[in-house]
């Protein structure tokens, strides 16, 4: 029988090993400055382990790019972050922010994991969930700990068993009375709301910090966009009479002075693009009322358009780093 070690990389497995890579290196500059302005010595430890697990990731990763004679992506190193830099975020922004992430860790882990075969790889990636769960439970029960776990709202559901009647439940604003929301609906909106949270803060910090006019400019854009969309989502809650999630403070200081190369800093706002893109295609593929597809589509493509435009300042100044790309061996023929 073949060892599947020894089976060659295959597409899928090189262009998830080069995404792990490319964000756990950037999570290292990131932890790295979170814990040297950390007052809480709970939140501390639990960001340590963080950046723990984060390096031994590129440690594995590594290793597997030499066996397979394969170029390690230059990603983000030092020089991308300035870890004396004053504080930008509080302690609070740090919890939320590795909670939030854990959690979309573990539905990329869990989408690679169904498209690599090479035992090794599996075995990467298996240990990668299972180390993500663990970093996402301790991260939760933190919160809850101290307070400051932004909840999903509660509300009173209809408990008898029933059947939808007629397709008027499939629609939203064509009708002056749609339908109450499902749970699962309120679920949606919540998790974008949450999304919304945490990327505002985060954004609202490098408008701050940014030294690049092209830079500020595009994270002014997008606070506002996000802005935009955190409220459109609380009205729909509003109208239900339903609790919009919130948090009690903005997470953010009043330094000016950047922690961040404006590489990293272009780097998290996309990541937070492919995040709040991916909360919002699961809602349109799991909402039932048209307006709120409607929403959701919407919301969506403005992201992807504000990302777009990311990617061409990125490129521009030279910071996106190319992903692993298929060879056209007919360009490698000579003439």
């Amino acid at each position: 029988m073949q060892n599947s070690n020894n089976i060659p990389l295959v597409t899928s497995e090189i262009a998830s090993l080069w995404n792990s890579y490319m964000s756990d290196s950037a999570s290292i500059c990131m932890f790295k400055y979170f814990l040297n302005n950390i007052e809480d010595n709970d939140i501390r430890s639990i960001i340590q382990h963080a950046l723990s697990l984060s390096e031994e990731h590129l440690g594995k990763m590594k290793k597997l790019f030499k066996q397979e004679d394969f170029s390690t992506p230059l990603a983000f190193s030092e020089e991308d972050v300035d870890i004396n830099a004053p504080r930008l975020y509080t302690d609070s922004y740090y919890i939320s922010y590795l909670g939030l992430m854990a959690g979309f860790g573990l539905n990329s882990y869990s989408l690679v994991l169904r498209l690599v075969s090479r035992g090794d790889v599996r075995k990467y990636f298996s240990d990668c969930i299972t180390e993500t769960l663990d970093l996402y439970n301790k991260a939760v029960d933190l919160q809850i700990s101290k307070g400051l776990l932004i909840k999903a709202p509660q509300a009173e559901v209809l408990k008898d068993v029933a059947f939808v009647e007629n397709t008027s439940f499939l629609k939203g604003f064509l009708l002056d009375h749609p339908r109450s929301l499902l749970a699962r609906e309120v679920a949606n909106i919540y998790n974008a709301i949450l999304i919304d949270l945490i990327w505002r803060a985060l954004i609202l910090g490098l408008c701050q910090v940014a030294k690049s006019p092209q830079v500020k400019d595009f994270m002014y854009r997008g606070k506002n966009t996000i802005t935009y969309h955190f409220d459109g989502f609380s009205s729909l809650l509003i109208g239900e009479d339903i609790p919009v999630p919130s948090t009690s403070e903005s997470f953010v200081t009043d330094s000016t002075v950047s922690p961040f190369s404006e590489k990293l800093m272009m780097f998290q706002a996309m990541s937070m693009c492919i995040v709040a893109v991916s909360v919002d295609g699961y809602a349109i593929t799991s909402s039932l009322r048209s307006d709120l597809i409607a929403k959701h589509v919407k919301y969506a493509a403005e992201i992807l358009k504000y990302a777009s435009d990311g990617e061409k300042l990125m490129i521009n100044n030279g910071w996106q780093e190319q992903p692993p790309q298929v060879v056209r061996h007919e360009e490698l023929a000579p003439d």
